[in-house]
């Protein structure tokens, strides 16, 4: 039987004022809305296994909100927890997800739109065919910037390693769309922790105009930006950046959608979770924490496309890395899926010089190269 699928687009803006995840120094809820918050489903079978892909204006699906979500699908759908892929696309400026009392209620209500959203995209399934492409984008900067004294800091480093490949792959119904699925490596940081205001940031504002473009979901996912942050950022925060950045992403994306191209037909589906042990660092090891930190990593198979996703923050390298692995083949690999509690995996190299992200890693110099390993691993069983 061949593909079927269906999305839907359904509001998450809080409407009662929520405090904002991202940055601890922040210390009251929202003051104010700039541009709404929306969660992207895509539902898609062939007739016998059935595969959900969330993309959601937020930080994160941290275990809290990941589980209910998991939960209300499994239970009210029938689809299983390993073929529902939850995704943020790492807007700074969206209510926290970590399960604490400040946002309960919105927690439940994003718990609902998901499952609605879900059951809408499935209700719209139509046979569809699949073409993808690879564009660049040039939004993204490697933040990693090392200053006079030998230091690193979250800066600008226009030398630094960086994927600015864009995967996007476009379901289609007698030429019209029905979802697009896009993968590219950036922060949702133009807005600081100086902001109180809600906003899906620079990647949440370019998939609004998108998808106006098309008329169809345009499902964001933020692929190996752990050490890349948008370009041009300012403090204090200024939106003028994000919607610029925004526009010119918008454009990007137009690029690559002009060079899609029809995929051999494949109606293969599938999904499963990796558990993994990534080592710990030696003063984890010495508080009594254990050598391993138990992780899992998720994947799904969509047709042609291999989407493989880890519960934290994964480096450009890393990404770049494993999709060169598969090429010519469509994998995309991505940071803040299916939970968030796994921190920083920075790469070996990062920790000769240190910096934020190796500071705050809970993994030792080793760890890169085991999640490495085992994302190619993942992607294999996925063939």
């Amino acid at each position: 039987m061949p593909l079927t699928a269906g999305s839907s687009v359904l509001d998450i803006t809080p409407a009662s004022p929520c405090h904002l995840g991202g940055y601890a120094s922040r210390d009251h809820p929202h003051e104010n809305i700039h541009d709404p918050l929306s969660l992207r489903a895509l539902y898609v079978t062939n007739g016998t296994d059935e595969i959900v892909l969330v993309s959601a204006d937020l930080l994160w699906f941290r275990k809290p909100l990941m589980n209910p979500v998991h939960d209300a699908i499994s239970s009210e759908l029938g689809i299983p927890n390993k073929h529902v892929m939850l995704c943020g696309t790492h807007t700074h400026s969206a209510p926290i997800t970590n399960g604490d009392n400040r946002n309960r209620q919105y927690l439940h209500f994003v718990t609902g739109q998901a499952l609605a959203a879900v059951a809408v995209a499935k209700s719209r399934a139509q046979t569809v065919n699949i073409r993808s492409a690879r564009g660049t984008s040039k939004i993204g900067i490697n933040r990693r910037e090392q200053i006079a004294d030998g230091s690193v800091i979250l800066g600008e480093n226009p030398d630094g390693t960086i994927d600015r490949e864009i995967v996007l792959t476009s379901l289609e119904s007698d030429g019209k769309t029905v979802a697009e699925i896009c993968s590219f490596a950036a922060h949702g940081t133009v807005i600081g922790g100086d902001s109180y205001v809600v906003s899906g940031d620079w990647c949440g504002l370019a998939a609004s105009t998108l998808e106006k473009q098309s008329d169809s979901a345009f499902l964001f996912m933020s692929g190996g930006s752990a050490n890349i942050n948008p370009r041009g950022r300012t403090r204090p925060s200024t939106f003028n950046v994000a919607i610029s950045l925004a526009e010119e992403f918008v454009c990007d994306i137009s690029d690559t959608r002009s060079s899609l191209s029809e995929t051999a037909t494949d109606d293969a589906l599938g999904g499963a979770f990796r558990p993994i042990g990534l080592p710990r660092k030696l003063r984890d090891i010495e508080e009594g924490k254990g050598k391993i930190a138990r992780t899992r990593i998720h994947g799904l198979r969509i047709g042609p496309l291999r989407i493989l996703g880890f519960p934290g923050e994964v480096f450009s390298q890393t990404t770049m890395s494993v999709k060169k692995v598969f090429s010519p083949s469509l994998v995309a690999v991505n940071s803040y899926t299916t939970g968030g509690e796994a921190g920083y995996v920075p790469v070996k190299e990062a920790y000769d010089i240190g910096g934020y992200e190796v500071r705050v890693s809970p993994y030792s110099e080793e760890g890169e190269a085991v999640l490495r390993s085992e994302f190619i691993a993942l992607a294999e069983s996925l063939r």
